[in-house]
């Protein structure tokens, strides 16, 4: 080579070694910041046991998510707030018994629609599907959660039962289980599931066991509330059963996507 296409060469190595060397790594991913909400709950659920395990959930794999609870919603439910997360994982059914800090206010209830609609991840939990149900239905509510228990929802004796996967393609059942033996849990039967939603797992109801259906019940869906992602898992009566890995499974992957629309 001659000399002068040599020198030209080792510039261009150099220059480009310089710029490869100047591009800064590509920084790591935010966790994805969640806020449950929760402080107040029907005497059958333990909702101190199992925000403490929701909360140790999203804890692994480190900095993948980032939870902070809210047991006043009262207080927290606002504009300001909510700003703060991507998604919001509500843990709450309210009771004469709840405290004036638990209650939400109006406001409270403007910010929480506001925040789904405007593209905050929601996942309701358990139970969360029956808030705002009775005496006189919150609608909105209603339609961000994507329905589930309300005031026509039911369930027989807690039991062992076999959670299975639906033909739907969807981003946060394509890496779940095909099927599992899930531990002793309620199987919630006669779920309303709003327009639109995407049923990703049922559980069939024996009708030998006390409020049998004798149907493949839905116990995991998601749908779309304005921008908001929602998800919804009715598994997780206890401790034990929000323990199960596979469930666990469930719920990170149904975070991830409620915050981010997609599940790595």
């Amino acid at each position: 080579m001659p000399m002068r296409r040599f020198a030209i060469a080792i510039a261009t190595l150099a220059a480009t070694l310089a710029a490869a060397l100047a591009t800064p790594a590509a920084e790591p991913s935010k966790p994805i910041k969640v806020l449950i909400v929760t402080g107040d709950n029907v005497k059958a659920h333990d909702w101190k046991g199992t925000t403490q395990v929701l909360k140790d959930i999203l804890a692994s794999p480190p900095g993948r998510f980032q939870a902070d609870v809210t047991t006043t919603p009262a207080n927290d439910l606002t504009d300001e707030n909510l700003a703060r997360y991507d998604v919001l994982l509500v843990n709450y059914k309210e009771t004469p018994q709840g405290g004036a800090e638990t209650r939400w206010s109006d406001a409270n209830k403007k910010a929480f629609i506001a925040a789904v609609k405007g593209g905050k991840g929601l996942y309701a939990h358990h139970y969360a599907s029956a808030a705002f149900a009775a005496p006189e239905n919150w609608k909105e509510y209603e339609q961000a959660v994507g329905g589930g228990w309300r005031t026509q929802g039911y369930h027989g004796p807690a039991h062992e039962f076999t959670v299975k996967k639906t033909d739907a393609k969807h981003p946060v059942s394509d890496g779940a289980p095909a099927s599992f033996a899930h531990v002793k849990d309620e199987l919630y039967s006669n779920s309303l599931i709003t327009p639109g939603s995407v049923v990703l797992a049922t559980a069939y109801c024996d009708p030998s066991k006390p409020r049998g259906t004798g149907k493949d019940e839905p116990v995991v869906w998601v749908n779309h509330y304005g921008k908001g992602r929602v998800f919804n898992c009715s598994l997780g009566h206890d401790v034990a059963a929000l323990s199960d890995p596979n469930v666990e499974t469930w719920i990170k992957r149904g975070v991830e996507w409620a915050g981010t629309g997609k599940v790595e």
